[in-house]
Formats: structure tokens, C-alpha cells, sequence
């Protein structure tokens, strides 16, 4: 059985990273540095060698006169790059955006269990995951922390997987409990 344990503060502090395999960096579309939570595990990997890893490895380059499109992730993808200096692997999860439909929420649901699935087929053990949704992407705590505990739980409660669900603040610890 896994173990499921919601931690408080900075998902790229050493304390936090230490002892992990993986940590999901919910992404924008075109892999590049972001603000929050994907603008500091993009930093603390090292911007311009994750960048760059994204850009080729993906064929996306954004700020090509070539740039197509079609290589942006879409709403549910899942693609893993080299954590460079995180000393682990990183995740990109595209999220849905709140706005984006009626069934957004479900839209998100759907794209954590892309996640777990992922997590499971690459043998990930010991994994570090924000909220997903929540700031930029528009879904608020209280909504993504009625469900998010207990999809974590369903989903390690057979496998040996420890999932540290981190959240930036104590206010938003209330939420998840």
C-alpha cells in the first residue's frame, strides 16, 4: 500500500525534494518557463537547459519562423523530460482551464487519471504533485480539494507509490482535509 501525505510550502525547496523521483510541473501548452508552480520547478531545474530539452525533443520551437502548432500539448497530455538539476524527472501535465467548458471539472478529473496512469506505467515511486488547476488555470481550492485526496488515495491504495500532494499555503490545506 502507498502512502498519500499533503505537505505545506515550496515544491522546489531541498526539504520538500529530497527523496523523490518525480515531481509534475502543471504545464502550458508550449513547455516554456511559467509563472508559479511551473515557473519555479523551470528555474530550479535550469530554465535554459529545460527550455531547450522541450523545445527540440518535442519539435514545438515556439520561436521558430517554422513553429507548428500542432506539437502544443493538448488538454489531458502528459509528457516527461529530465529534471536536470532537480536530480529527477519532471512530468508536464496539461490542465483545463476553468473557462474552457461546462465540464471542465471532469476535464480535469480525466487529466489526473492521465497522470496516474503515466506514474504507473513509467514506475514512478516516490512523486511530489501540486494542485492542478488551481491559480492560473482558474479552478479554486475548494473545488479540486473535494475530489484530488481521495482520486490519490483510490489510486495508490493497491500499489507501493508514496504521492506528496504539495500546496503552496495553510489556507489551502483546509480544503484538502
Amino acid at each position: 500500500m502507498g502512502n498519500f501525505r499533503i505537505l505545506v510550502g515550496d515544491i522546489t525547496s531541498d526539504k520538500i525534494l529530497k527523496g523523490h523521483d518525480l515531481i509534475v510541473n502543471p504545464s502550458n501548452p508550449a513547455m516554456l518557463s511559467g509563472s508559479g508552480v511551473s515557473g519555479a520547478i523551470f528555474k530550479k531545474a535550469d530554465v535554459d537547459k529545460l527550455e531547450e530539452y522541450t523545445q527540440k525533443e518535442f519539435n514545438i520551437n515556439y520561436l521558430s519562423k517554422d513553429f507548428n502548432r500542432d506539437n502544443l500539448m493538448k488538454t489531458g497530455d502528459i509528457r516527461i523530460t529530465p529534471g536536470f538539476n532537480l536530480n529527477m524527472d519532471i512530468m508536464f501535465v496539461q490542465g483545463p482551464k476553468k473557462w474552457d467548458s461546462d465540464d471542465s471539472l471532469d476535464i480535469l478529473k480525466n487529466t489526473y487519471n492521465n497522470m496516474f496512469n503515466e506514474i504507473e506505467k513509467n514506475k514512478y515511486k516516490n512523486i511530489l504533485i501540486p494542485s492542478l488547476g488551481t491559480g492560473f488555470y482558474g479552478f479554486g481550492h475548494v473545488e479540486v480539494g473535494k475530489f484530488v485526496p481521495n482520486m490519490i488515495k483510490d489510486f495508490i491504495k493497491d500499489k507501493d507509490i508514496n504521492i506528496d500532494l504539495v500546496l503552496y499555503s495553510n489556507e489551502d490545506l483546509e480544503y484538502y482535509k
